[in-house]
């Protein structure tokens, strides 16, 4: 599987959701600040309200960016049957009922990109999931949810 690929597929994904975030988050600012959403009245707070939506899509936004840059200089290790799960693996975890794959990113965690002909998720070193595997070999498994390491690489 080429990393480089997937790598490349997220901070696409993550550039994506930056431009969104900060499209809405201007046009919502323009919103609150428009003549139209003048207050009527002590009780009328569209405008606030609008621009309270509008920083908060901002701060999105700059996560989201601060996301992709992560991977900017981020190096990419090798794994072996008996190296350890840690940041930059790709994981194929079996469930009671499916199997799934997952990339253990330095952030970005929740997204998911293409790649052949499934699908991966990013989880992060921070998440429950991302907890769980740091340090554990093909073979092991995850408690919650229950789960088996088929393959890392």
């Amino acid at each position: 599987m080429n990393k480089s690929e997937l790598i490349a597929a997220i901070v696409e994904r993550l550039r994506e959701e930056f431009e969104h975030f900060r499209t809405v988050s201007k046009r919502t600012r323009a919103a609150g600040n428009d003549s139209e959403s003048k207050s009527e009245g002590k009780y009328d707070t569209r405008s606030t309200e609008e621009n309270y939506l509008a920083d908060g899509l901002a701060k999105q936004a700059a996560a989201t960016a601060q996301a992709a840059a992560a991977y900017e200089d981020f190096e990419i290790p090798l794994f072996d049957t008996e190296t350890p799960i840690q940041p930059g693996a790709l994981i194929h975890l079996k469930f009671p009922d499916e199997t799934a794959w997952f990339f253990l990113g330095p952030a970005g965690g929740g997204i998911e990109v293409p790649l052949a002909k499934f699908s991966v998720t990013v989880i992060t070193p921070e998440s429950p999931l991302g907890q769980q595997l740091i340090g554990l070999k093909i073979g092991e498994h995850t408690q919650a949810p229950r789960a088996e390491i088929l393959a890392v690489e």
